[in-house]
């Protein structure tokens, strides 16, 4: 090693200037998710890990399962996506300006990331691997095609519910299957919500979006209708009576804040959500 820094005495330098270009780009991906309170799958994942009494190494090993996926699912958005929010002049453009700047550094790292997962996460289980091919497959999809394809956008996110939480149920689990399609079903009303509330944007700039395609009033009767199936789903697929609850949104108030709208809807969904991960903990115990 010491050789080896006397003969190219600037390595060390260099390799540590591209170990903060990662980690910057990385880091810069998570951060901005976190602000717009999205990543939401790290409660949820925690949530369904405890409820089904994963043991501690277990919660611990799919819990960096699910943070890493999360930080390289938005990446791989950001990145796919850097010249469409670079022509946003509602946004701030330093993350994209930096991705844009070490595009090369960025694929490397999207490439050198999904393999390393997908390798420790079929040494491990199956099934958590099954979990993140699905998530990678639906964002690159959803990122290049469905996001710009009305209903499909919908769909997609759908998908996209469903493989986040897959690493956080039992192998294989027809229980935990059932549990996480009510998730597909939150996250594919929420993309209607979000597509609603950048309607304006996305009509800018020539995307084609559910609510562009359908018009804003269809949209909202889009969402309606999917917090019905989830009310359906809820209290007669998986037997909880608390899901009426989700009935809730149904008289929320169009004209309202589109910000607002959507937490009164995650306040909605995240009380639901606890009480049938605390029903779950407990029979545990019952059984």
């Amino acid at each position: 090693m010491e050789q080896t820094k006397a003969l190219d005495p600037g390595a060390g330098k260099e390799r540590e200037h591209t170990l903060t270009v990662c980690y910057r780009l990385l880091s810069d991906a998570i951060i901005d998710r976190l602000k717009r309170k999205e990543a939401n799958s790290l409660i949820t994942n925690f949530m369904l890990l405890l409820a089904f009494h994963f043991g501690v190494a277990d919660i611990v090993i799919r819990m960096a399962v699910t943070f890493v996926l999360n930080v390289l699912v938005y990446f791989i958005n950001d990145f796919i996506d850097v010249d469409i929010d670079l022509a946003n002049e509602k946004k701030d453009h330093t993350k994209a300006l930096y991705i844009k700047e070490h595009k090369r550094t960025a694929f490397a790292l999207i490439v050198c990331v999904s393999a390393a997962l997908l390798t420790l996460t079929l040494l491990y289980s199956q099934s958590v691997c099954l979990g993140v091919i699905l998530a990678l497959l639906i964002i690159f999809l959803y990122t290049d095609y469905f996001k710009n394809m009305a209903y499909f956008d919908v769909i997609g996110c759908f998908v996209w519910g469903v493989a986040m939480a897959w690493p956080a149920i039992p192998d294989f689990s027809p229980q935990g299957i059932k549990l996480i399609l009510l998730i597909g079903l939150f996250t594919a009303s929420f993309e209607v919500v979000q597509c609603i509330k950048d309607y304006e944007s996305d009509k800018q700039y020539d995307l084609r979006t559910t609510p562009i395609v359908i018009g804003i009033p269809k949209a909202f009767l889009l969402a309606r209708s999917m917090y019905v199936l989830a009310t359906v789903y809820t209290v007669f697929v998986l037997g909880e009576i608390q899901g009426i609850l989700l009935l809730v949104p149904m008289f929320f108030s169009t004209d309202q804040e589109m910000d607002t709208y959507w937490m009164k809807l995650r306040v909605v969904y995240g009380i639901v959500w606890i009480t049938i991960m605390a029903r779950l903990f407990f029979s545990w115990y019952a059984g």
